[in-house]
């Protein structure tokens, strides 16, 4: 079946990163009311799951296929836009200092005016790798106001019983390792599949993360 060997492709990562989206999906619906700043984490897997669906119909279409080509790049693109957002209300959220949040808000403008332009710039040639880049340079900043602040801020609380330090933690993580494999992808050449495979493995450790963050009792901010 054309499914089989499209999950075939990256030594059935692909699979597994799928199954895990969908346990962390369930369980993200099945612990929504503990944490009402995740609200926005359950579409966050829905649309990553969406995206593999996208992919899978990228490469069961013919060959030289514009329209499917097109509609791959315009979706990642989308995707990336979507992903950034989420991740930067999650740290948003755990942010307390007035100029610091201001300054989470002000690199999200930059970032959405950056990528809308970075996309018209390449459409209709892949935009994923410009804009992935980009994506992973702007997550950096939240994550350091937030672990600037985690250890400037006086609170007891041990950082396992924290759901942003998990969150957050997930985020970086992620973002790093995949600024690593975008640029391998783009100069490893026929080695660039094994990379995109790790790639898929690194977004099943933030699924992980997250669904670790669940289990932590709610965290009380104060901002100021």
């Amino acid at each position: 079946m054309k499914f089989f060997e499209f999950l075939a492709l990256h030594d059935y990562c692909e699979g597994l990163g799928i199954l895990i989206a969908l346990i962390a999906f369930i369980y993200s619906l099945r612990y929504s009311g503990r944490h009402p700043a995740f609200w926005i984490i359950p579409y966050y897997f829905a649309f990553w799951i969406l995206m593999v669906g996208v992919e899978f119909y990228y490469y069961i279409s013919p060959r030289g296929d514009h329209f499917a080509s097109a509609f791959d790049n315009i979706c990642t693109a989308i995707f990336a836009v979507f992903e950034f957002c989420v991740f930067s209300l999650l740290i948003l959220h755990y942010i307390t200092g007035a100029g610091r949040r201001m300054a989470v808000k002000l690199n999200m403008i930059i970032f959405l005016i950056a990528e809308i332009f970075l996309f018209f710039r390449t459409f209709p040639r892949n935009p994923i790798f410009s804009m992935g880049m980009l994506e992973t340079v702007a997550l950096v900043p939240p994550c350091v106001i937030y672990f600037y602040e985690l250890f400037t801020n006086m609170n007891t609380r041990a950082l396992k019983s924290r759901p942003s330090f998990w969150i957050v933690t997930g985020i970086l993580y992620q973002s790093v390792f995949n600024a690593t494999l975008t640029l391998s992808m783009k100069y490893m050449g026929r080695f660039s599949e094994g990379a995109y495979a790790f790639g898929i493995l690194f977004y099943c450790i933030l699924f992980v993360l997250f669904m670790r963050a669940y289990r932590c009792s709610p965290e009380e901010r104060v901002v100021v």
